[in-house]
């Protein structure tokens, strides 16, 4: 029977890496740049050409003040331009619709003893933090502004080609990117900008952010970097709880914590924050108490989801993903007892896909140990089949149980329903495409079913 132990034990171990729980929305309300409304005047003599960056911080309650020049190629013209920059007028960035104070970045050309108009400021003027845009990123920032994300992100990486230095044009890839929903290479672009404009510091914040969720599990190292530069941006929840995503795909369980649940009270404090967004951050929240061996909290933070979206399964998937690894490691431990009991908790969560897995490992459990009991190995398999009747593995292991009692029963009816199951394994699997599933299920069929039990001649059938 040992034959059987071994062909089950890969086939666990290969099939049942968990479908990650539902991906961690960034729930932040959507930031609105601060903008200038008048351009001022100023007493103050213009002394020549030359371009102005003037720092202005712009209260929620629309009052600012002109703090410092960012940079100039006339200095001459600094007090001019700190002059018109305080006698503007500005509307407040504003964080869904509420305004918030933030910092814009003036920029002024003085053209001989005149200063030029402003531009346009549909989409709140963009210009580059740290300089005057160049010409090519003023024409991405134009197709930012009409909405032409996509258009606008193919100029820009086009023109970076030729002008790799222009750092208003990766920022304005930064921004294009960030709206069409690419986070990783608006991230990727801010990352290569070593002074982010202060307007900008938001949107590059947040692709940081949900760069780091994204990246979080193919690539954990760059996504604790990235969820590091959102804080260091922007330490508000949304920051820290790409930081605690991060944290949990890197081990560290305890820092993990602790960002999770700064995102996690200022959530549930806002009203605003959709639901399924307070669910996505408990998910995560959840793992983390689980990763920090902290039961009761986790189940607390399970019914949390369940009260905040009765029919969720993320607390079941969070639970039972925790009683399987669980199991898998008694297993290996050859603790049959003790994996069954975690299989048995976690299919029990009510989650469809928990229970197949975890019917399904424990029927191979049953096989791994020193003495299987096959009737049992069946009756777990088929508890996983009745949910999915097509679930390969389920049926390789129903084919398995079935095997083992025809070699000692010589029952051909036995054996045809073994043949069945194992056939509808194998073809399920390469269905989807497993084929070291089916390259198992078929050497299985070869050695154990193709041979006669022991005490007989021939066949078998």
């Amino acid at each position: 029977m040992n034959a059987y132990a071994r062909i089950a034990a890969p086939a666990a171990a290969m099939l049942y890496a968990l479908a990650a729980l539902p991906a961690a929305a960034q729930y932040s309300n959507e930031f609105t740049l601060a903008k200038l409304v008048h351009q001022g005047t100023t007493t103050h003599d213009i002394a020549g050409s030359g371009t102005v960056v003037v720092q202005v911080q712009v209260n929620a309650d629309g009052t600012h003040k002109a703090i410092k020049v960012i940079r100039s190629t006339n200095a001459a013209d600094n007090a001019a331009a700190m002059d018109i920059a305080q006698n503007s007028t500005y509307r407040p960035a504003h964080r869904g619709t509420t305004p918030v104070t933030s910092f814009y970045d003036f920029t002024l050309k003085f053209n001989g003893k005149s200063v030029a108009s402003p531009p346009s400021e549909g989409g709140g003027g963009m210009p580059a933090g740290g300089g005057a845009m160049s010409s090519a990123a003023a024409q991405v920032a134009a197709l930012i502004r009409a909405g032409q994300y996509q258009q606008a992100r193919s100029k820009a990486e086009t023109g970076l080609l030729s002008s790799p230095g222009d750092e208003s044009l990766r920022q304005m890839l930064g921004i294009a990117a960030f709206n069409a929903g690419d986070f990783t290479t608006a991230a990727s672009a801010f990352d290569k900008v070593p002074t982010i404009g202060a307007q900008f510091r938001p949107i590059a914040a947040r692709s940081f952010a949900s760069a780091a969720v994204k990246e979080a599990q193919s690539n954990p190292t760059t996504a604790l970097t990235y969820a590091k530069k959102a804080v260091a941006l922007d330490p508000g929840p949304n920051s820290q709880f790409a930081l605690g995503v991060a944290e949990l795909a890197n081990g560290d369980n305890a820092a993990a914590l602790t960002a999770l649940k700064v995102a996690h009270d200022a959530a549930m404090s806002d009203s605003k924050i959709p639901v399924t967004s307070k669910v996505n951050i408990d998910s995560q929240l959840l793992q983390a108490y689980l990763a920090n061996h902290d039961t009761a909290n986790a189940q607390a933070i399970a019914a949390q989801i369940k009260q905040l979206q009765p029919n969720s399964t993320a607390g079941s998937q969070a639970m039972g993903a925790s009683l399987i690894k669980s199991g898998n490691a008694a297993v290996d431990a050859k603790d049959t007892t003790s994996a069954l009991a975690d299989f048995d908790q976690a299919a029990a969560l009510g989650d469809p896909t928990i229970s197949v897995t975890a019917n399904t490992l424990a029927a191979f459990a049953i096989a791994r140990s020193a003495k299987p009991d096959y009737k049992r190995m069946q009756a777990y398999a088929e508890k996983a089949l009745a949910i999915k009747p097509n679930d390969a593995a389920a049926n390789f292991a129903e084919g398995i149980a079935l095997t083992a009692q025809w070699a000692s029963s010589h029952d051909e009816g036995m054996k045809k329903k073994a043949s069945d199951a194992l056939d509808k394994a194998d073809q399920q699997a390469k269905a989807e495409g497993n084929e070291a599933l089916s390259l198992q299920i078929e050497t299985f069929v070869k050695k154990n079913l193709n041979t006669a039990p022991a005490g007989q001649s021939g066949g078998g059938g």
